[in-house]
């Protein structure tokens, strides 16, 4: 694991998911997945292109957590860090909506304790998340997400 065809694999298998739960999102209008299999909820991050400067929507579990929302950038294991991570390094301020609700949020990385309250939380949402750790040599960034206004 953690080899250019776990990569290859895990990228492929995430890249599909990802485009398939963009299109069921999209195709009913948000109301379909909401929750991954099990329950584990999703949420949906907007952040802005650091090089593109355009918006760009992903789908993440989370949990909730200190009045915001945990999430981390794993990308199901891979060498290679997300998008997202890059973008909200670059501009902290996005939107996030969970089940059809939007709104404007600040995403700060968290270090330490609070770090592992939230990975601790989504690896008991989705048991992969700790084998993600396991089998990268990247540290796995983890971020809250708070409202805007709060």
């Amino acid at each position: 694991m953690g080899s250019k065809s776990y990569d290859a694999l895990w990228g492929t298998a995430l890249r599909t998911t990802t485009h398939l739960h963009k299109f069921v999102h999209w195709a009913s209008k948000g109301k379909l997945g909401r929750t991954f299999p099990g329950g584990a909820q999703v949420v949906w991050i907007t952040t802005l292109g650091r090089k593109s400067g355009d918006w760009r929507s992903t789908p993440l579990l989370a949990v909730p957590i200190d009045g915001g929302w945990g999430i981390a950038g794993s990308n199901a294991g891979q060498e290679r860090i997300p998008g997202w991570v890059f973008n909200v390094e670059a501009h902290d301020r996005g939107r996030i909506s969970i089940d059809g609700n939007e709104i404007a949020a600040i995403f700060t990385r968290v270090e330490g304790a609070l770090k592992e309250r939230i990975y601790s939380g989504l690896i008991s949402q989705w048991s992969a998340y700790d084998m993600y750790q396991r089998n990268i040599k990247r540290e796995i960034p983890v971020f809250l997400v708070k409202p805007a206004d709060s």
